[in-house]
């Protein structure tokens, strides 16, 4: 490994890698470290599928999302290979209506059907009266494929990328970052420290207080008989009432694709408070509460194939923390909804090293 680097990425998951691929040509030494191995499953970036969608209620973000669409496209013909499964994006309902404003603002195409439309083209239930906002470009990300090309792209364009090789602290010098690992240590002009749910320990050795709160959450996988990959929904009209048993009742439920199991699905924001390096055991009434409620709106699903767990790590408004503290650059806090805005949040984190290295 380098002892003296001109950037450390600290955190190889899917934000650390689009910062490194970003990085990569613009410098002649840049490492991306990984405290475990590549693509494990105790984070924030494994597993098959991510939702990809412009349905946004904020401007905001649906213009970020439509950026973050074209530099997933790029990738595509960079790789020569799908990343994006465009299966459509539905929003279900009271916060459908702002969606449909702000993607009406930002030029981008959507329809509003009704509960019979949406019968009729996918196995799905609304109630009687219930509409649905439909974005055409959404769908998933497969996820695991196009972390791994990021991965790739970084590392053919001459980015130093070492998995098992966690940063144990950071420490300013008067030009320089000393990044302490295990056995041994590096020097570099700057550090971005995209690293998750262990980002605030390591960056409090270096006087930033990351305001963020990592939750574990529960995320469920079903089987989907015969009816094809159905499209990305967020159901922001149903979530436990209070008393149900669920600690924390969540802001909306969700379902995916999930590749070769069927159905993906999950309650947004209704995990505990977690410690990362701590058990990653699923919450079983969240699991049950979801299981229901994807019964009520798809047909034609199967039992219950895998429960697994993915961190958040949360600000108080959901926004993410993309900043420079001299030779140290955060990025952090996609707050459970930023793997499909990588790519842009990337180019954003490297524009800020090249800053810090100067």
């Amino acid at each position: 490994m380098a002892r003296d680097a001109d950037i450390v990425v600290v955190g190889a998951g899917v934000v650390g890698a689009a910062t490194a691929r970003a990085l990569a040509g613009t410098f002649a030494t840049v490492v991306l470290l990984e405290r475990l191995e590549l693509g494990h499953d105790r984070g924030s970036s494994h597993g098959t599928s991510r939702i990809f969608r412009l349905n946004y209620p904020d401007e905001r973000y649906v213009r970020m999302a439509q950026a973050a669409d074209a530099a997933w496209r790029e990738l595509e013909r960079e790789r020569g290979e799908q990343l994006v499964a465009r299966h459509g994006s539905l929003d279900i309902g009271p916060v459908a209506r702002g969606t449909a404003r702000a993607l009406s603002a930002c030029g981008v195409p959507f329809e509003t059907l009704s509960s019979a439309e949406v019968g009729s083209r996918w196995a799905l239930r609304l109630d009687p009266g219930e509409t649905a906002v439909l974005q055409a470009d959404g769908g998933i990300l497969l996820a695991d494929r196009a972390h791994r090309a990021l991965l790739a792209s970084a590392s053919e364009h001459g980015v130093q990328v070492h998995e098992r090789a966690p940063a144990v602290s950071l420490a300013l010098e008067r030009r320089a970052v000393r990044v302490t690992l295990e056995h041994d240590e590096i020097s570099a002009r700057a550090v971005v420290v995209a690293a998750g749910a262990w980002a605030p320990r390591l960056l409090a050795e270096v006087g930033v207080e990351l305001p963020v709160v990592p939750t574990r959450e529960t995320v469920i996988h079903l089987g989907l008989d015969g009816h094809g990959a159905p499209p990305s929904v967020i159901d922001w009209a149903r979530t436990p009432r209070p008393g149900a048993g669920i600690a924390r009742t969540g802001q909306a439920a969700y379902a995916l694709a999930s590749p070769g199991v069927g159905l993906k699905a999950g309650l947004h924001h209704s995990g505990p408070v977690a410690d990362p390096d701590d058990d990653t055991t699923p919450d079983d009434q969240v699991a049950d509460w979801v299981t229901a409620w994807a019964s009520e709106r798809f047909e034609g699903l199967g039992g219950v194939e895998q429960i697994e767990t993915c961190l958040y790590t949360n600000t108080a408004d959901e926004s993410f923390v993309l900043e420079r503290h001299g030779r140290v650059v955060v990025g952090a806090a996609c707050s459970g909804h930023g793997f499909k805005f990588a790519p842009v949040v990337g180019r954003t984190l490297a524009a800020l090293a090249r800053e810090a290295a100067s």
